[in-house]
């Protein structure tokens, strides 16, 4: 009993400790709040890939400052016995002044190589740059890595991570080949045909459903059914992980297709693909595909049953004011209000460009979390994750925001800068991330 009274007491002085100290901290830092109401400026920060003998794979997307190499885990680049890798740069307006890379342990405590490319050749048709490292130290095999690849640009350095791995024979560029192959055909009808061998189609599924498709899914589902749909923005390949037998990849994409008033309907696009290798074809182990539609004006849609959100699965985060006359809610990574009694929408946060857009700014690795909607229609939100544009361009972490509705302004009250990815950010903060009304903020972190 005394050990357990011992414990109790402990646990209450660290808990008031924490307590106190977010609390002090929320204090003295919405006390020092920063007024960011301009208009996002374009993104700036170059793409990075890995050339698969004339394939492209694991985008990379730059960071403002280095990250911690065991929080950032979106992709596994494998090197086979020569040590050799392709990279390609997609510069877009920045001018890139030099590449440098080094190479950790997993965990990031030793640093294994760091050199300096001498120079990136541009000769390319598709305008991208291209350089070749060389990995000269011993690597163990089947250990993994960790690659950051650094870029001095006009406008100081970003830094990009994939984790390595010496494998042998595991047919990397085959697997890469096959996946962007894959999504393709199955925008086409005819193509499309070629890919039944690979299904294990349960034919009694007549689902429509288009947020959860599965290798058992039918030909006509694999195949988008009848929405006819287009490459809006084409995909990357992932890898996930490989090995000597198996892969697994993913490929994000956009498609678009026309709704039944001629409007055009965009689509964020998730694939996974499991396979092994054989000597006559690769074998399709696993399959699954979501989409989710991106909400614009031009596609709402309200019934007897209330707003509909189009494609996209049933977990919406959403809140409405005490006098219900002001709902907010995220859609794809966008935070939108709407007014029942006068139908106003207002698109209230979002990284997408209207017009002229890229994956840089479409990249969906951020969340949303709806603090409070006022009765006046403010609304205060949580964003945390990778900031694809504005003044946070390239950061990971968490931003506090309060959206004025008289003044239709966004303003930022807090910015915590983060050296975990993403998918390791959502773990902690969509379990708790929340601001009183006293302006305390609470966070697992």
């Amino acid at each position: 009993m005394r050990t357990i009274t011992r414990f109790l007491r402990r646990f209450l002085i660290l808990l008031i400790v924490f307590v106190m100290g977010v609390a002090g901290t929320a204090f003295l830092m919405n006390n020092e709040t920063t007024d960011d109401r301009s208009d996002m400026n374009n993104p700036t920060l170059p793409e990075v890939m890995v050339d698969f003998n004339g394939t492209l794979a694991n985008r990379m997307y730059g960071y403002r400052q280095p990250m911690e190499a065991d929080f950032v885990r979106d992709s596994v680049t494998p090197l086979d016995t020569t040590k050799k890798l392709t990279i390609a740069v997609n510069p877009y307006e920045e001018k890139i002044k030099s590449l440098s890379y080094e190479v950790r342990t997993s965990d990031g405590t030793k640093i294994v190589e760091n050199r300096k490319v001498k120079s990136l050749d541009s000769s390319g048709s598709d305008g991208y740059l291209r350089a070749q490292i060389e990995i000269s130290s011993g690597l163990l095999m089947n250990q993994e890595y960790s690659l950051q690849l650094s870029l001095e640009t006009n406008k100081g350095t970003a830094y990009y991570y994939t984790r390595v791995v010496s494998r042998s024979n595991v047919n990397a560029a085959q697997y890469v080949k096959f996946v962007a192959s894959f999504y393709e055909k199955c925008l086409d009808k005819a193509s499309a045909e070629d890919l039944t061998a690979y299904l294990e189609s349960d034919t009694s599924s007549t689902s429509t459903n288009y947020t959860d498709i599965n290798i058992n899914s039918t030909f006509a589902q694999i195949s988008w059914g009848n929405l006819n749909p287009q490459i809006y923005r084409k995909g990357i390949p992932v890898v996930k992980d490989i090995n000597e037998t198996t892969a697994s990849l993913s490929v994000e994409y956009q498609i678009a297709a026309l709704d039944e008033n001629g409007n055009q309907e965009i689509y964020d696009v998730t694939e996974f693909y499991r396979m092994r290798y054989t000597e006559t074809r690769i074998m399709l182990l696993d399959f699954k595909r979501s989409a989710s539609q991106v909400f614009e004006e031009s596609s709402i849609s309200i019934s007897d049953k209330g707003l509909l959100l189009g494609v996209r699965d049933k977990n919406v985060e959403y809140m409405m004011n005490e006098k219900a006359g002001v709902l907010a809610f995220v859609q794809e990574g966008d935070l939108w209000s709407y007014s029942p009694d006068d139908g106003k929408f207002s698109r209230i946060f979002s990284f997408r460009k209207e017009t002229d857009g890229d994956f840089r700014d479409s990249r969906y690795q951020h969340n949303i979390k709806i603090i409070r909607v006022e009765d006046n229609g403010d609304v205060d939100f949580v964003l945390y994750g990778y900031m694809n544009r504005g003044v946070r361009e390239g950061y990971c972490g968490v931003c506090v925001y309060h959206y004025s509705n008289d003044q239709n302004v966004v303003e930022e009250k807090v910015f915590i800068p983060s050296t975990e990815s993403y998918e390791f950010l959502k773990e902690d903060l969509g379990t708790l991330s929340y601001v009183s009304t006293e302006n305390a903020l609470y966070l697992l972190f």
